[in-house]
């Protein structure tokens, strides 16, 4: 009997792929961040708050990383990142329930379908400079 090993290859190219897009997500935040400063004469950027949905396909482990790679040499360079979390939660189109969705759109409480209400935002709360 000859048995067969299988090797995953995959796996770690993938990973890479959704570090560099996290980077990129990263600078664009970055620079948005870095316009309003300057928009307020601000000379560095202490902390920037975001809102990250469940469902938004941001990896928050990746995006934290980013963050500590993009403001190296730039005036937020030391600054804090706060993430919040944001579940993903739908609301039922025929009773109005709102529930936290484990993959699927479905009322926990009647059985029909839901629209997403929120869970796929990416978005910027707050930019604190000094």
């Amino acid at each position: 009997m000859v048995h067969h090993h299988q090797r995953c290859l995959v796996n770690k190219p993938y990973q890479d792929l959704a570090a560099v897009h996290e980077v990129s997500i990263m600078m664009s935040i970055l620079d948005l961040a870095i316009e309003e400063a300057r928009k307020n004469s601000a000379e560095r950027i202490q902390r920037i708050s975001l809102e990250v949905g469940e469902r938004s396909g941001v990896v928050i482990d990746a995006l934290e990383f980013a963050f500590e790679i993009v403001i190296k040499n730039s005036i937020a360079e030391g600054a804090s990142l706060v993430i919040h979390s944001i579940p993903y939660k739908g609301e039922c189109i025929a009773c109005g329930f709102q529930f936290h969705c484990d993959g699927f759109l479905i009322c926990s409480k009647c059985g029909n379908f839901g629209k997403i209400i929120s869970g796929q935002e990416l978005r910027i709360v707050s930019i604190e400079v000094e």
